[in-house]
């Protein structure tokens, strides 16, 4: 049986008119979506298949998008995709109009680019990296503008693909960029013969990223329907949330777990201290530092507590960091590719092993090639715990397990060469420091990546649960957000307060059954004071 919700959702589609739904944490936003497709696929499977139409469903990731895709059953009719594949894939076929566009914003440009050579016989491609807008490769931005600019000017354009898709349903509308969501309820609502149905599912206070539209206002033919349950957290945490936001007070569904929440402050403790004095209470609470999630604002912190700060560190100076913790730096990819090895050695995963190696093209055929690994493995799972990074590369290289790649090559061979300009001098020193750390912090750095430790950052963990959560909160880890002026004035119009207050309810929903914020930094009294209010009906460690 349908819930309210979703049968005002449903009722919305069958009208053909448009919808938001704003779902706090937890209320199962997701379902009510899914359940839409389904009402969809059975009600208007008929009319679609014989139109031609699709329904789009528009998610934020490609997580997410996998995950709506199961739900529905990879239904054809359904067309699950990030919002720049959705525009690619309609703009992609208007060549002519997009190298057009791509030159009129470039000569409107502060800073144009020389696109002589764009000419009809350069194809206009959509890249992830290499944006070359002479070559006609578009970027990620591009897209959206692009997309923006064409359906604006061409009711035309807005028409075919409101045809094409009657109905168009967006996952976490508060991440879609404000010019998407023009694109969407300026230009392809009520479009079409058949009048295009936009329905946005999302919470304004999860807009954790800054190119997202946030709360989107201004449109009074588009309904606004309120989902206020919480299907994921127990009562303590949900009145912490409701407290935290009292515009949007949520309900528990089903039985009433009570649940536990703890804020700690411990002003008497020395600031250095405070993380692992209050993990020892909570260890003495019965929580588990293997299984609670502890959340931090920056990989930075992490790394502190991790012990692979001199990693994170030479990164960071490098201008780096990104690519360390995407894992796409050569250096970080070829620590992952080692510690896979010796996890699958050291866990007899005789399967994985074999197929780690055939990937790096390593065939086990005879007897002796299995002695000859298995002591090779040996070798660097024991050099791991007092060798320098290069060294293991070294020790990896010389035994055949994994080669080094050509990039690795280059870059150290460039810690070697001389007469090099500052910026190649600057990585070259780069180069060295990351070769030279202790390879255990590759080790923790490895443990940290593969997901096998209970740490993450506060925006990594958006849309996932967890039973316990433990946020941690540190003021002076990065200046764009500060807890204590927003707890000072909650109810700020300020970007940093808005920000600061959207990341904290996110990272404080991320709870089941019990949760703890602790505190780094002293509050101001105004600060505080909030916090407590907000933790009334837990336990406070002063």
């Amino acid at each position: 049986m349908a819930d309210h919700v979703t049968e005002r959702v449903i009722l919305a589609l069958d009208e053909r008119r448009s919808f938001l739904v704003d779902a706090g944490a937890g209320a199962g936003k997701t379902y009510t979506l899914v359940q839409a497709l389904r009402h969809l696929l059975t009600a208007r499977r008929t009319d679609l298949e014989r139109t031609g139409g699709k329904i789009a469903c528009i998610t934020y990731t490609n997580v997410a998008k996998d995950e709506i895709r199961e739900r529905v059953g990879a239904d054809p009719l359904v067309i699950v995709a990030t919002i720049h594949e959705f525009l690619w894939a309609e703009i992609e076929r208007f060549q002519s109009q997009l190298r057009t566009t791509i030159i009129t914003r470039n000569d409107e440009s502060t800073d144009p680019h020389d696109l002589e050579t764009l000419t009809s016989d350069v194809a206009i491609s959509y890249v992830q990296l290499g944006r070359n807008l002479a070559k006609g490769r578009i970027s990620h931005d591009d897209v959206l503008a692009l997309s923006h600019r064409l359906v604006s000017g061409s009711p035309k354009l807005a028409r075919i693909i409101a045809d094409r898709f009657p109905y168009i349903l967006v996952d976490e509308y508060q991440d879609t960029s404000p010019l998407t969501v023009e694109v969407l309820l300026d230009h392809l609502a009520g479009a079409g013969r058949r009048r295009c149905a936009v329905g946005l599912f999302g919470d304004s206070m999860q807009q954790i990223y800054r190119t997202g539209a946030g709360e989107v206002t201004g449109y009074p033919d588009v309904e606004r329907i309120t989902k206020d349950e919480n299907r994921r957290s127990a009562q303590a945490i949900i009145d912490v949330l409701n407290a935290m936001r009292p515009e949007l007070v949520q309900k528990p569904v089903g039985l009433p777990v009570p649940g536990e929440v703890h804020l700690f402050l411990q002003q008497a403790v020395p600031k250095d201290e405070r993380l692992s004095s209050a993990l020892g209470q909570l260890d003495r609470l019965g929580w588990s530092r293997e299984t609670a999630k502890r959340l931090f604002l920056t990989h930075r912190a992490i790394a502190r507590d991790m012990d692979y700060a001199d990693l994170h560190e030479a990164y960071r100076k490098a201008k780096r960091v990104e690519s360390l913790h995407d894992g796409t730096d050569p250096f970080a990819s070829h620590i992952l590719d080692i510690e896979a090895l010796c996890e699958a050695f050291e866990s007899e995963d005789h399967a994985l092993l074999v197929g780690l190696l055939a990937a790096k093209k390593m065939k086990i055929t005879k007897h002796e090639d299995k002695g000859r690994i298995s002591q090779a493995l040996r070798s660097m799972v024991a050099s791991r715990a007092t060798m320098a990074i290069g060294a293991v590369f070294d020790r990896a290289q010389e035994s055949g397990l994994l080669i080094k790649s050509v990039e690795i090559n280059a870059r150290e061979r460039s810690t070697t060469e001389k007469d090099l300009d500052d910026r190649a001098q600057r990585k070259a020193e780069h180069v060295r420091a990351v070769l030279a750390l202790p390879y255990s912090q590759a080790i923790a750095y490895g443990l940290y990546m593969n997901g096998q430790t209970p740490l993450a950052t506060q925006h990594g963990v958006k849309g996932a649960e967890f039973g316990d959560v433990v946020v941690v909160i540190d003021d002076k880890a990065w200046t764009m957000y500060s807890m204590d002026e927003m707890l000072a004035d909650p109810s700020g119009t300020k970007d940093r307060i808005t920000r600061t207050k959207n990341l904290f309810y996110v990272s404080c929903s991320r709870a089941k059954n019990r949760l703890a914020v602790v505190f780094l930094n002293n509050l101001s009294p105004a600060a505080e004071h909030t916090a407590r209010t907000w933790f009334v009906g837990g336990t406070v460690h002063p």
